[in-house]
């Protein structure tokens, strides 16, 4: 009850403008305003949800007054404008399918719930604001070329003038893009929302569109079994019969979970695609040429008048798909977790065992009850089969061939194909909700790296985009990645075997025609034929000294008194012990964190949000007094002889408001924790082209240069110098090469290994930072 009373108090317009809706509802449904107002539940029950999405924290965001009086200003310029632009689509020709926008519901607030909304957008943290700015564009923009009536044409503007006045109102410029976490949360809110338009037109039935005439079915009453079987008896192939079929071929249980079954294949694949899988990005692509083709074929007609103006609509109703297709496509860089082959080969196996038996049941059971079906034959039975298959919205598209006549005979005919297409949806997200393991071979690697050895940046072998050779005995492995014709190893071989391993993988390495070349090696490394060049300087601390005395440590003192007095606690935790809302505070953080750059964020031997999640991996987290997340640091565990010695930092961001002493105070700590579990020391790792060789040569003072002007862009020697705060123990980081003339391929396969996902488009931004950034250091 306090939770509601707090609600109420935070959000009391919302509440009135869900209140004002349900109103309108009800004096349509009495018969006043019953031409201008919302006609159906369906439709206020959209307009209730859309508004506690997008509307709870604009108002929080705005505060109540500003709320109101923006919202007021939209719905009040929003409509008539609406309406002109309505007039001028009735005029032109482009609602072909739509309702007759100048005669519909007018009394909607649609208007003031997304135009509010879209100007509050432009207040909210980055990653909310790209969130809501999506579903309230992508949602009307759906929902306007499913159903065409004139609330989504109001919507749609108001979506778009809100988010422009927003923007200017907050003098937003623009940012860099999204990370590969939220690419993929994007794309599937996108493919979510379109698979979601046919459900929303259902929950209308006055909608207008090429939906509509089975939408209507589903409300209508019909027609019942014995009627049905009645008319297709005494008049086979009349048009009673047929619409008497049609009526009961959608109406009911079984047709209406039949018909949500393609949004429930779509729904596991956006799950799928938040995982970042490569099999739901291929599933995702067909469903959405799948459901063109199904339009195409519903809706095709070369008699229409005007074939342009029809081709016009015909594309006009496609752009959802299309628009799916146009994202997929964009992103497709960032779905590169692929699945288990042989877990793959067992799903598809089950699928076809599962299929079978569904098919079975139908030949043979519609076969024993052949007297409850109109004129079964055998033929007609197996001409039907796949027909049980398709959604009823597809299978009216095509003929008939039986005519079930009793319950059992219903039973059967509407349930065999949902059935089997619930099992596949499970199937599906069974797969999905597994880690990925593309080989198995990471499985293995985890088990050699937590039962033996490794170093400092070891656990990293077990991220996501690694390849993996194990030796001969298999008990010790090579992390790599291969790409411009290089194997470009992460770290050292891990196991019993290195040095043999290594020899063994440079083996296979060149009968494969790739230039074997190892990353991040410590000094002691060291292959027969290979040089050095330095990359990067690793910084350790050692547990001995916890309490941090001398002027050397003052920094750290002051970070951590300040934390005391501010009430801000550190939480050593793990991504899967953290609560759900501090998981979402992580993930705003790493977004804002990635916004900042001029390039996307870079993986390899630099981790970010999908890092966090690798099992092993802890979090060290800066907390304050009232929730808010000030800081996060994570940290990989580095063992020997299957003992934990040490941790490695990893990811660390600082909240824009948070204090600024965070940083300094989050790795005090992680040294206070390793100290307390017996470890010797923590590694701060390394800041790549951040090193300073004691004799440098043309190669290292080239990397040098290259590090100089990198700066600006990521900021690795800024990181450097701040790690030496603490005063650390420097090791180097090696890059081993085995000819010179190969170093411009192993360079152009290091820049692949730390962004996989540059495009042109990243590339720019980063020249113009970088020109920015060159510029302002010529002034000074």
């Amino acid at each position: 009850m306090s939770a509601c009373k707090n609600f109420a108090r935070r959000n009391p317009v919302t509440l009135l403008v869900i209140a004002t809706v349900w109103a309108l509802w009800a004096f349509a449904r009495g018969g006043l305003l019953d031409d201008l107002s919302v006609h159906t539940a369906g439709g206020a029950f959209m307009l209730t949800l859309l508004a506690l999405v997008v509307d709870v924290p604009a108002e929080r965001v705005l505060g109540s007054r500003r709320f109101l009086a923006v919202g007021l200003a939209s719905q009040v310029l929003v409509v008539p404008l609406s309406l002109v632009v309505a007039r001028g689509i009735e005029v032109v020709g482009l609602n072909r399918w739509g309702d007759d926008l100048l005669r519909s519901t007018r009394l909607t607030l649609i208007g003031f719930i997304i135009g509010a909304a879209g100007v509050a957008s432009a207040r909210l943290p980055r990653l909310w604001r790209r969130r809501v700015r999506l579903i309230i564009v992508a949602l009307p923009a759906t929902m306007a070329l499913y159903s065409g009536t004139l609330p989504d044409v109001i919507g749609v503007t108001a979506a778009v003038l809100s988010i422009a006045a927003g923007a200017w109102w907050a003098k937003e410029t623009r940012g860099a893009g999204a990370s590969a976490s939220e690419k993929r949360v994007l794309t599937a809110l996108v493919v979510g929302i379109v698979a979601l338009g046919p459900l929303f037109v259902a929950l209308n039935p006055g909608a207008e569109g090429p939906f509509s005439p089975v939408t209507q079915l589903m409300w209508s009453g019909g027609a019942s079994d014995a009627l049905t079987a009645g008319l297709c008896h005494s008049q086979p192939g009349s048009q009673e019969c047929q619409d008497a079929l049609s009526w009961s071929r959608v109406y009911g249980l079984g047709p209406a979970v039949a018909d949500l079954i393609p949004l429930l294949i779509q729904l596991v694949l956006c799950y799928g695609l938040w995982k970042g899988r490569r099999a739901a990005w291929w599933g995702s692509l067909f469903v959405q040429f799948a459901a063109m083709a199904v339009l195409v074929t519903q809706l095709f007609d070369l008699d229409a008048d005007g074939v342009a103006l029809y081709g016009i609509n015909l594309a006009a109703v496609l752009v959802p798909w299309l628009g799916c297709v146009f994202v997929l496509v964009s992103n497709h860089r960032v779905f590169s977790v692929r699945e288990n082959s042989a877990s793959v080969r067992r799903v598809l196996l089950r699928l076809l065992l599962a299929f079978v038996v569904v098919s079975a049941v139908w030949l043979v059971g519609a076969w024993l009850l052949r007297t409850s079906f109109d004129d079964a034959s055998f033929a007609a039975i197996a001409f039907e089969w796949p027909l049980r298959f398709l959604p009823p919205v597809v299978a009216l598209l095509l003929p008939y061939a039986l005519v079930p006549g009793t319950s059992a005979a219903w039973a059967l005919y509407e349930w065999v194909g949902t059935a089997f297409w619930l099992y596949a949806a499970w199937a599906g997200w069974r797969m999905f909700a597994r880690p990925a393991d593309p080989s198995g071979d990471a499985t293995h690697a985890r088990a050699i790296l937590e039962s033996g050895s490794g170093d400092h940046l070891s656990f990293m072998t077990l991220w996501e985009g690694n390849r993996y050779f194990f030796n001969a005995a298999g008990d010790t492995y090579v992390a790599y990645r291969a790409s411009r014709g290089v194997a470009l190893s992460l770290g050292q071989p891990v196991g019993r075997d290195p040095e043999g391993c290594a020899a063994e993988f440079e083996g296979f390495a060149r009968e494969n025609s790739l230039r074997p070349a190892w990353y991040s090696v410590s000094e002691a490394f060291e292959r027969p034929g290979f040089r050095r060049l330095e990359v990067a300087e690793e910084a350790v601390l050692s547990t001995d000294n916890v309490e941090f005395k001398g002027k050397k440590f003052q920094n750290v003192r002051t970070a951590r008194n300040k934390a005391g007095k501010e009430g801000v606690t550190t939480l050593w935790t793990t991504w899967a012990e953290l609560s759900l809302e501090l998981q979402a505070a992580v993930v705003a953080l790493s977004e804002e964190w990635v916004a900042d750059k001029a390039l996307p964020e870079m993986g390899f031997t630099l981790g970010s949000l999908p890092e966090l999640r690798v099992p092993g991996t802890r979090l060290l987290l800066a907390v304050g007094s009232d929730g808010s997340l000030h800081g996060v640091t994570s940290w990989m565990p580095v063992r020997s002889a299957g003992e934990v010695v040490g941790y490695t930092l990893d990811v660390m961001r600082r909240a824009e408001h948070g204090f600024k002493g965070v940083i300094e105070l989050l790795i005090s700590e992680a040294l206070l924790q390793a100290a307390a579990e017996g470890c010797a020391w923590i590694s701060l790792s390394g800041a790549p082209l951040s090193g300073s060789p004691s004799e440098p040569g043309l190669l290292d003072a080239l990397l040098s240069r290259v590090g100089e002007e990198m700066e600006p862009l990521y900021g690795f020697r800024t990181l450097a110098a701040s790690k030496r705060k603490f005063q650390p123990t420097e090791h180097a980081w090696y890059l081993a090469y085995d000819d010179e003339l190969a170093l411009p391929a192993i360079a152009a396969a290091v820049v692949h290994a730390y962004v996989p996902s540059l495009s042109a488009a990243d590339a720019t931004r980063a020249v113009r930072a970088w020109l920015a950034a060159r510029s302002e250091k010529l002034k000074q």
